[in-house]
């Protein structure tokens, strides 16, 4: 119990730097990121805050580590930070399909830069060869 002890308020103040390290980011345009998905990680790191300082609580302030003294209160507090954790993944989830569209519009963006310096290409060695064919001609 005493690793627990250290390790979550150690978890959240990695939590917290990373939301910083974020926040200085985005604003300083370093990140290519979008408005929603700022927000989406400001958000799970909110989250990640409120269910590491459940635990805590839960844990240590409560001492809700067995359902025998107060069932009502273990059930409900531990079922409030279950629904955090689930709306925790569904953020990230939300995040993960941001990351996800980007990746792939980024793709697409590639292809079409390829698509077109190849037609460009292609379009100057047939210049080329017309160019070359009809000087050619005009000397016979």
């Amino acid at each position: 119990m005493y690793s627990v002890a250290v390790a979550v308020p150690i978890l959240a103040i990695i939590v917290v730097i990373l939301m910083l390290v974020e926040v200085r980011q985005y604003r300083m345009r370093r990140h290519l990121i979008n408005r929603r998905r700022f927000v989406l990680r400001m958000v799970t790191g909110a989250l990640m805050l409120v269910l590491l300082s459940g635990v805590f609580v839960g844990l240590f302030v409560l001492r809700l580590s067995g359902a025998a003294g107060q069932p009502g209160l273990f059930f409900g507090y531990w079922s409030g930070c279950l629904a955090v954790a689930v709306i925790l993944v569904l953020v990230m989830l939300a995040d993960m399909q941001e990351v996800e569209g980007r990746s792939s519009e980024r793709e697409h963006e590639i292809w079409r830069e390829m698509a077109s310096f190849v037609a460009r290409q292609t379009s100057g060695e047939k210049r080329g060869e017309s160019e070359a064919g009809g000087e050619g001609k005009s000397e016979e």
